[in-house]
């Protein structure tokens, strides 16, 4: 797939992962919350993926829900059909 259009390849897992010294990656934490965390090899909820269909960045182990920026917050949101 390409990155063309916004920088992820469609569908590959990738991690959100902190430039701090102790470099954790964010989680989300019971389909609410992201939070950061130590990096645990193959832990679903660290990982997330672009969809392509719906132009969302939707979470690997809470399928039905997408990352979504409200200020400063993150959260995982069920997903509407709108694209912001």
């Amino acid at each position: 797939m390409s990155r063309r259009g916004f920088g992820f390849i469609a569908l590959e897992p990738f991690y959100f992962r902190s430039k701090l010294p102790m470099q954790r990656v964010a989680e989300c934490v019971g389909a609410n919350n992201i939070v950061l965390k130590k990096w645990a090899n193959g832990r679903k909820a660290q990982q997330f993926q672009f969809d392509p269909v719906s132009k969302t960045i939707k979470g690997m182990y809470w399928t039905s829900y997408v990352f979504s920026m409200e200020g400063t917050n993150l959260r995982c949101r069920t997903h509407n059909s709108r694209w912001f």
